[in-house]
């Protein structure tokens, strides 16, 4: 028991009341009495040494990276000066709302940028997106009281949901024999490029090895696995109705999408095809059941040893075995804490979250498998000290054998495509035969001018990054996709997964809004200053007296924009760019027409498709099949194999999203922009249009056209993953345009 009073107890939480009306609340000073469930936010370490903690005895805290305005201060470049905001929620005083203060980088659970979220007991998000270099991760820590925790499990396996999965066994049961397991295992996720010649990741791969017996595992792999993927393991029999209950209650709540399959549950769903693999209620019970059916049959070791056999691993093929001598040159019997929990935090999405593509995630991945392990008491907290603090040292021929991969950021994008069209619990199986679009020959020369532009001209006008995207603009199909200057250095997705203010590239919305109102794009504008729900913005800077449409779009003039998207209505400019294809959020308010709102350059570059498409929009993608390798009746000819999902079948493609004669007049107004306008160093006289845009302080530089008699459509970004000022503007996009698609006409295939 505590050695203090009440009343210094009470004391003590008056003067941290006081600290934090003061804005200097000291954490390290509060000592609470033992047993006492305050809830806590558990920051990680950059140097890996742990982490901090700080009570949350207030009921609001700001989190960011001014030491003067925030109570929980984070000095690390990606957090804004207030990035977010803690509140108490008033009906469950050990629950906190959080809310993204409108910072640059965002809050992020896993993938899902966030606005504001409930949090729970175990719940992990960051500043910024994951996989952007130096994110903070933190942690909410306010576990349940042992007597709800007895009661939960009291509960457990209980009752109707019983009865019910025993009477689906009983039914089902004829139809999988689960005995004896099916032998070898499948082949690996293949990519294809659009000309189906050579494999994106042409790796070979060795001869696969199992073990024989559990024991033969590293004892650190088999608690890892078990820690990460399916703590219950053994209690559950096959299903974990607790793991269901919370993962409805998680969905339901938009926390972020979680599954409940059991570590038996993917089993039976990747040995038997019968099983399937379709996202729906059917093939879920129909994997329930043959869970059931093995925990019926076999042992947990059993189990558990065939998981660590068979489970897909990504570039290292299929059983931990291979994993443990592709990444550390070592057998599974070998690894140490360190290791194991490295290829174990690569389940999830093991074609990304390894160490040789992405080794930052691939630490804070393992860093969360070691700390689980220690919370689960699997291992000591010395021994997940000490495997935090080690270096990964990765096999050089696994680094060797990873540079051979084609359009390393086009490759890691389609693994995050066929996650959404499949589901992620399908996806990370693999045995998938891919065909995209990508087209190698552009992609070799968009790569190229990209890096030479950054190392060129990046130290001259102080812009370090950039992406470059190109479509078909009949199609939506992606044809080139850079993420960034090196991939090796950096493997964060700038034309996926920054989101940057696009500048006066969002004009066209107002301008497509007004067109499809029935205003004529002679009508003539002022060019004197406006006010605008209380915002004062300035007069024409390269025009005077009347403008129309054509003058105002080319000249890039604010004030001329600004009216024109009063007129139409902001809803309605909101509309026309959600119905276009942009799917980030979007604030109606008059900064959105000057590019207020982030956007990425995926979707900006699909939506300036639709003016090269007769006003037909359709989804940007990488993937145009997939196809099922363990269903085919020759892998040798891929027409016998079945098909998965065929982009040419999709019901959404193609759809008329504004007017044909909306979308010529666009098309009219945008050549303008080269012509006569902005945009003159894009210029390569092929009838070629776009649209300029720059940010304030020149931060972000944007070029997206198109080039009408090649349908290229491609979008382009420079400036520095800090948000930091550049010394250039919009015309360093637009040159690199124009010179990218100078040598797309004039290099041979």
């Amino acid at each position: 028991m505590s050695n203090q009073s009440p009343k210094t107890q009470i004391s003590q939480l008056v003067t941290v009341a006081v600290q934090k009306l003061q804005g200097k609340v000291n954490f390290q000073s509060v000592n609470l009495k033992k047993g006492a469930r305050v809830p806590e936010l558990r920051l990680k370490n950059e140097n890996g040494s742990g982490e901090s903690k700080y009570p949350l005895i207030g009921d609001r805290y700001l989190l960011g990276r001014n030491s003067s305005s925030c109570d929980i201060t984070i000095r690390n470049t990606v957090v804004s000066q207030i990035h977010c905001s803690l509140q108490r929620d008033p009906k469950n005083p050990h629950h906190f709302l959080l809310t993204d203060e409108n910072s640059t980088n965002g809050v992020y659970m896993g993938k899902r940028r966030l606005k504001s979220v409930s949090l729970r007991h175990g719940d992990t998000f960051t500043l910024a997106p994951p996989d952007l270099a130096n994110c903070v991760t933190i942690s909410y820590y306010c576990p349940p009281p042992l007597w709800a925790r007895l009661l939960r499990y009291g509960f457990y396996g209980a009752g109707g949901i019983f009865g019910l999965l025993v009477l689906a066994v009983i039914w089902e049961s004829r139809r999988v024999n689960v005995y004896p397991l099916p032998s070898g295992v499948s082949g690996p996720v293949v990519v294809y490029p659009r000309d189906g010649q050579t494999s994106l990741n042409p790796m070979g791969q060795e001869t696969h090895r199992e073990l024989d017996n559990l024991g033969d595992f590293s004892p650190y792999l088999t608690k890892a696995v078990v820690a990460s993927e399916d703590s219950r393991f053994y209690w559950h029999f096959g299903v974990d109705p607790l793991g269901i209950v919370r993962a409805i209650k998680i969905n339901w709540q938009g926390r972020g999408r979680q599954g409940a399959s059991t570590l038996t549950q993917q089993l039976a769903r990747s040995l038997f095809p019968e099983v399937g693999r379709q996202n729906t209620a059917d093939r879920k019970l129909r994997e329930a059941v043959v869970a059931l059916q093995l925990e019926a049959v076999y042992s947990k070791d059993t189990i558990l040893k065939t998981y660590l056999n068979r489970v897909y691993l990504g570039l290292a093929g299929y059983g931990f075995e291979d994993a443990a001598r592709f990444y550390f040159d070592k057998s599974a019997r070998d690894l140490d804490i360190s290791e194991a929990a490295t290829l174990v935090a690569m389940l999830p999405a093991p074609n990304r979250f390894n160490p040789i593509q992405d080794y930052d995630t691939s630490v804070k991945n393992r860093n969360l498998v070691i700390d689980r392990m220690a919370e689960l008491r699997m291992i000591s907290p010395e021994a997940a000290a000490s495997a935090r603090r080690s270096r990964i040292e990765i096999s050089p021929q696994a680094k060797k054998s990873l540079s051979s991969t084609i359009a390393p950021y086009f490759y890691s994008y389609v693994f995050e495509e066929l996650q959404e069209l499949l589901g992620e619990e399908v996806a990370k199986e693999g045995n998938f035969i891919v065909e995209t679009s990508l087209d190698r020959r552009l992609q070799a020369i968009a790569e190229k001018s990209l890096k030479n532009n950054v190392l060129n001209q990046g130290p001259r006008y102080r812009y370090s990054q950039g992406a470059l995207v190109t479509l078909n603009g009949q199609t939506g199909e992606i044809l080139a996709l850079v993420g960034g200057v090196d991939y090796q250095k950096s493997q964060f997705n700038r034309a996926i997964q920054a989101k940057r203010q696009p500048g006066s590239t969002f004009k066209v919305f107002a301008y497509a809004a007004a067109l499809e109102k029935g205003i004529s794009p002679y009508k003539t504008y002022t060019c004197a200053g406006l006010s605008w729900q209380g915002q004062a913005y300035s007069p024409c800077e390269r025009s005077s007296g009347g403008v129309n449409m054509f003058q105002g779009l080319a000249r890039s003039e604010n004030s001329v924009a600004l009216r024109i998207a009063r007129e139409a209505g902001l809803s309605n400019v909101v509309n026309v760019a959600e119905r276009l294809g942009v799917k980030s959020p979007l604030n109606p308010v008059p900064g959105l027409i000057l590019g207020q709102s982030e956007v990425n350059v995926l979707e900006m570059t699909g939506a300036y498709a639709v003016f090269d498409h007769g006003g037909r929009w359709n989804r940007p993608h990488a993937i145009k099949r997939i196809l099922d390798a363990s269903d085919c009746k020759n892998v040798e000819d891929l027409s016998t194999c079945r098909v998965i999902y065929d982009y040419g079948e999709d019901s959404d493609r193609n759809q008329q999203v504004i007017s044909p004669k909306t979308a010529e007049t666009m098309n009219s107004l945008l050549r303008g922009v080269i012509t006569n306008g902005t945009g003159g160093a894009a210029s390569i006289g092929m009838g070629e249009a776009g649209k300029t845009g720059t940010t304030n302080n020149y931060v972000d530089l944007w070029f997206i056209g198109y080039l009408p008699p090649r349908d290229w459509v491609t979008g382009i970004w420079l400036g520095n993953d800090n948000n930091s000022p550049t010394a250039g503007s919009s015309q360093q996009a637009a040159k690199l345009w124009g010179d990218y698609h100078r040598q797309l006409i004039t290099t041979p295939n």
